[in-house]
């Protein structure tokens, strides 16, 4: 027999009150399909993909959809299960290259228990509906028992999604920890929503007991004080840890651990205090927060714990040439200098990089979606994923170099928007530091952090190099094909091989020769300057022992170059131009009492 459920669906009507109704799958994802043809779906779509921040909540009047119960509104409005259907809603993204999310719905298919799949009304993101029930095939009655069943529920498919599709999945629409039982979305457009008849349930045991989330019955003992309870109360619900990279302490609630690692910030804090106090603990937010931020909550380096966990496991196998090959490039050095930059990356996070820091950055130029970002994003395996950063604003410089010490791996996303100013000074000599001089907040002094930040750059333009002395800094990569960021990664062997190789002194630096391979092989990308221009267009390079080289000054090539072609085309300074000449490759030069000398020939 064809699987085919009722779907719960509640649109709010002109008046703000709630319409309930129902429709099979199968009608569900037609109206899905009919949808693609609405304005509101391209046009919200639209703002998401530019960024527009004043974005208008486009499908406020739409139905939401509530595959896991089916609901019924009360006499205040409000709803609340009736009947509970064996479907999960969940979440997968948000992506950001276009075309990904029907990538991910097709690997959906692969596993039997998906009865549908469509893409949410954002466009970014993945809805997935998965069929569930107990190993006895029976029903949960009891709201606290079927709460607790759904939460186990979700926390294993979360888990078997999350790594078929490489991407967050969490349960839609109940990020702020109320019941899964009211997982919901918004209706969506799709031309080709995936639909199973034949989807099969996934069996979860669900007769453990319910533990709630505040427990009224707190167990208090005569010789017990105040923060012995409180502390028992917490410890009882969630894990806490001091991230010591992120300097801030974190949580995970034990009941929904597919959740990951969070910051503990104030609204946090403030539930836990009311949540303390239903149960009887006389704690204030001052309490619990004295608690978190005190010696109580062990610090943990999570880098440091998951490189250690993966130290002794490598097999041998080139995992770094295997992430390298995803990238198609004409660039005959890509795979030796992704591998020193990886290598380069690893060492930063052990604190090998005691002098100068990864100063090398990988450059990836290619057309809008083909997976740069993407490709940048998958580099961290999901216990860093909190490590990565690709919106960082680097005219805030004090926020760059926070960044620096917090995070693991910043993406300068669309290089090519950085200013020129930008690029040859503060950009240049920021990357080459090794430890960062900063005052944490509540700080008395200032201190040296260190740096666990590496940087990857992404483009769509080719010509994006401003400074030719810093073009050092970056090797471009001319992407030749769409990047594979499809095939999973075997992280675990990955990042072992990146320590062993750290830990045996491999080379993860550019020497002399790297560097000059870079400075030429960049020459191609860079910004043309005036100066650049005109010099090529007037003078050849030449060597001292060429009888028809001519020995001049900057100032004199300056000067002859401004009688040619006019007195206002070289646009820098004779200071820039100076520094220019300085960068010129194989231009040769010498010093003297008048300056430095440079051997060179007029063009014929």
């Amino acid at each position: 027999m064809a699987y085919n459920p009722y779907i719960t669906l509640v649109r709010k009507d002109r008046k703000g009150q709630s319409r309930v109704s129902v429709l099979t799958l199968s009608k569900t994802m037609d109206k899905i399909r009919s949808n693609v043809n609405m304005d509101e779906f391209e046009a919200l779509r639209t703002d998401i993909k530019y960024g527009n921040k004043y974005l208008v909540n486009r499908t406020s009047s739409m139905h939401r959809l509530y595959p896991s119960a089916k609901l019924k509104k009360g006499d205040d409005g409000q709803l609340s299960p009736l009947e509970y259907r064996d479907m999960l809603l969940l979440s997968a993204g948000p992506v950001v290259e276009e075309g990904d999310v029907d990538k991910l719905k097709q690997l959906c298919g692969i596993l039997p228990v998906t009865a549908a799949a469509f893409m949410g009304a954002s466009g970014r993101t993945l809805k997935i509906l998965a069929r569930v029930t107990l190993p006895t095939g029976s029903r949960l009655e009891n709201p606290e028992e079927m709460d607790h069943f759904f939460r186990k529920a979700y926390s294993v498919a979360a888990a078997l999604y999350g790594s078929l599709l490489n991407v967050p999945v969490m349960p839609s629409g109940i990020t702020d920890g109320s019941s899964p039982v009211m997982a919901t979305c918004r209706i969506s457009a799709d031309s080709s929503p995936l639909i199973n008849t034949e989807a099969v349930a996934m069996k979860i045991n669900g007769s453990e007991p319910f533990v709630s989330h505040t427990s009224k019955e707190l167990d208090i003992k005569a010789e017990d004080n105040e923060v012995t309870v409180l502390a028992r109360f917490l410890d009882g619900h969630y894990r806490f840890r001091y991230n010591t990279v992120r300097g801030a302490t974190e949580y995970l609630d034990k009941r929904m651990a597919y959740w990951g690692w969070r910051a503990c910030d104030m609204r946090f804090v403030n539930s836990l205090s009311l949540d303390a106090r239903e149960s009887g603990i006389d704690a204030r937010p001052k309490d619990v927060l004295t608690y978190l931020n005190s010696l109580r909550i062990q610090s943990i380096d999570p880098v440091d714990s998951y490189l250690y966990a993966t130290a002794a496991q490598w097999d041998g196998h080139d995992y770094i040439a295997d992430v390298a090959a995803r990238v198609k490039t004409d660039l005959p050095q890509w795979t030796q200098w992704f591998r020193l930059w990886f290598l380069g990356m690893v060492a930063q996070w052990m604190g090998y990089n005691g002098r100068y820091g990864n100063s090398i950055v990988p450059l990836l130029v290619a057309p809008q979606g083909w997976h740069k970002s993407t490709f940048c994003r998958m580099l961290l395996p999901p216990e860093l994923k909190w490590g990565y950063l690709d919106n960082l604003k680097f005219d805030n410089q004090k926020t760059v170099m926070q960044s620096m010490t917090e995070f693991l791996l910043i993406n300068i996303d669309e290089f090519n928007t950085i200013s020129k100013k930008t690029q040859e000074g503060f950009l240049k000599n920021t990357l080459q530091l090794a430890t960062i001089a900063m005052k944490r907040p509540y700080a008395r002094r200032v201190e040296q952090e260190k740096r666990m930040a590496s940087f990857i750059a992404t483009s769509n333009m080719a010509d994006i190099l401003s400074d030719p002395s810093g073009s050092r800094r970056f090797f471009v990569v001319n992407v030749s094909k769409p990047i594979d960021t499809e095939t999973p990664i075997n992280y675990v062997q990955l990042y072992a091989q990146a320590v062993e190789a750290v830990r045996n002194n491999e080379r993860r630096w550019f020497d002399d020769a790297d560097i000059e391979a870079v400075m030429a092989h960049n020459h191609r990308y860079a910004l043309l300057s005036s100066a650049d221009i005109y010099f090529n267009e007037y003078f050849v390079v030449t060597t001292k022992d060429d009888p028809d080289a001519l020995c001049l000054t900057a100032a004199s090539i300056f000067d002859y170059i401004r009688r040619r072609a006019g007195a206002g085309v070289i646009t820098e300074s004779l200071t820039n131009f100076s520094r220019y000449l300085s960068n010129v490759p194989g231009l040769e030069k010498t010093h003297s009492r008048t300056g430095n000398i440079y051997y060179v020939k007029y063009s014929s």
